[in-house]
């Protein structure tokens, strides 16, 4: 090297020597590296006399962060402590370095995500610092176990570590295995030098999966780690959450359609179909995974309320059975639904149901269903919508020839102005239209009989009343014989009709007069339709 060389060499590191460092990023037990993004030189000063040496260094090459500053950085290479200018690096995650890193720590207060239907949703956090076992990445997340399922967390928001260990500190416990909702932000803790310390915190309303209890808490997992949960801050799953023995209201129903969903969520789905005159919703709840589908409904006249009762409580064990793999009459529920997926609308007519329960107060026009009431208080005798349409008359199946039609609206028999005229008809319409349901039930209250039969011909009637005949010997109801011109316009009607497979009315209790069935009926009632749905969705999966 010429003198002129070294000159401008020497300006050049007397420059650098000179320029401040600034942003130490290299916070105790915290690593940083930066990527060489262009073939330049790595400088090292000799300590003993100030003298510096170079060494080419190629694009593409990891170093350790040190010291960032404008115009240099230092970094270790291999080992050796140096400069490279600024300009020639670029910041790289950790990941970059330690791809297969198994151990991971959070960088900050990080979102924990769980997915459903490809939609990534925070349900709870973990906190700065701590440390967790990778079982896997996705989409710019890693994965962890949490309570027996994947959850994911920003990868941006973790580095991952060496260690092959993971702090402990939790009692092991008796073994208990049970899952529970969350009634508030819930910690989930540790023991850190004896200390209860929170290493995440979950959201209220979710689920957590334990594996055994101790003292005041019970114990479950989260990222290979064992974590303390307060027994107070959850609820447990019981498995019972629907109390038939009791006038079952839409508030309640609805209440119980959302508990289902919670603690039931990978069999249990919950939509609205529509709305009522008075804007309640009309609501659907789907049972099972499989993809032969059967529809069962109840409450399409508003005394007949007691089959709400009776379709909820079907829910309510037919999930239970599910999840403990148990059977009810003989069929087993895991394995039907796992196959099949059975179809609820519980209530069609809310509007109704509620004048029944809770008087002309709970419509939105209370003087017009007064009058429609002939100024009774009295709805006990109730069977149409809110304004006076019977629905199970609303479907265009012989609409124009019904029979005992009192031509305005009443509290029962009359059928509109014109088919699927009330929203609450026309919604259960088109949502067996956006369906292929291969059988369905409507269940009503008074005569412990079953309609099955709607002009079906040859095969077709063959195949229906055989299976009529199963639901004879579960429910021990009488078959109505069929009938050269029946009256019409009712939902099982329309749909053997248009639809071309099996339809039922199922009349639940001996006939009562012109109100409610008394709750004491309902006893028998469960046990003469227990597996009804269970037996039919069976029968689509032979």
């Amino acid at each position: 090297m010429n003198n002129k060389k070294r000159i401008s060499l020497a300006i050049f590191l007397f420059t650098l020597m000179l320029l401040p460092f600034t942003n130490a990023v290299s916070a105790a037990g915290e690593e940083h590296y930066m990527k060489v993004v262009r073939d330049s030189e790595f400088y090292v000063t000799n300590a003993d006399d100030d003298s510096t040496t170079t060494s080419p260094i190629p694009a593409g090459t990891n170093v350790k962060l040190l010291t960032e500053g404008t115009d240099k950085t230092k970094v270790d290479w291999n080992g050796r402590q140096g400069w490279i200018p600024s300009a020639d690096l670029t910041a790289v995650s950790n990941w970059d370095i330690y791809p297969q890193a198994t151990r991971f720590e959070t960088t900050a207060d990080a979102a924990i995500y769980k997915k459903a239907n490809g939609k990534f949703t925070k349900f709870a956090r973990a906190l700065k610092g701590e440390t967790f076992l990778k079982t896997g990445e996705e989409a710019g997340y890693v994965t962890i176990n949490f309570s027996g399922q994947p959850a994911y967390i920003l990868k941006a928001e973790t580095t991952p570590v060496t260690t092959t260990s993971l702090p402990g500190g939790v009692q092991s416990g008796t073994p208990y295995k049970n899952k529970a909702i969350t009634k508030k932000v819930t910690d989930l803790f540790y023991s850190k030098d004896n200390t209860l310390t929170s290493m995440a915190r979950v959201q209220s309303n979710e689920m957590i999966t334990f594996t055994a209890t101790y003292r005041d808490y019970y114990i479950t997992d989260i990222g290979g780690r064992n974590a303390y949960v307060k027994k107070s801050d959850v609820t447990l799953f019981s498995g019972n959450y629907v109390n038939p023995f009791t006038a079952y209201s839409y508030e309640q129903m609805t209440a119980d359609l959302k508990k289902f969903v919670q603690w039931y969520p990978g069999i249990a789905s919950l939509e609205v179909i529509g709305k009522s005159v008075d804007g309640r919703n009309l609501y659907a709840l789907k049972l099972g995974t499989g993809k032969e589908e059967i529809m069962i409904n109840a409450s399409h006249h508003a005394r007949e309320h007691i089959t709400t009762n009776l379709t909820m409580e079907m829910i309510d064990q037919y999930a239970y059975a599910y999840e403990t793999n148990g059977k009810i009459d003989g069929y087993s529920a895991r394995q039907i639904l796992n196959r099949a997926s059975i179809y609820f609308v519980p209530m069609v007519n809310p509007d109704g149901v509620a004048l029944v329960q809770k008087g002309a107060s709970s419509a939105k026009n209370k003087a017009a269903a007064l009058r429609i009431n002939g100024n009774k208080t009295s709805f006990a005798a109730w069977k149409a919508n809110v304004r006076g349409v019977d629905l199970n008359r609303q479907y265009p199946a012989k609409w124009p020839t019904i029979c005992c039609n009192p031509g305005k609206p009443s509290p029962q028999n009359y059928k509109g102005p014109k088919p699927l005229s009330e929203p609450e008809a026309k919604a259960l319409y088109d949502f067996t239209l956006n369906h292929h349901f291969k059988t369905t039930v409507s269940y009503h209250s008074s005569g412990q009989i079953v309609f099955w039969h709607f002009g079906q011909t040859g095969a077709l009637k063959t195949r229906d009343y055989n299976l009529a005949v199963k639901v004879n010997k579960k429910t021990g109801y009488r078959l109505v014989s069929p009938q050269p011109n029946p009256s019409g316009g009712g939902y099982k009607d329309w749909f053997v009709q248009s639809q071309k497979k099996p339809g039922f009315t199922i009349e639940v209790a001996p006939y009562v007069g012109n109100g409610p069935v008394p709750i004491s009926y309902f006893s028998s009632i469960w046990k003469q339709n227990n597996s009804i749905g269970l037996m039919l969705a069976n029968e689509t999966i032979k």
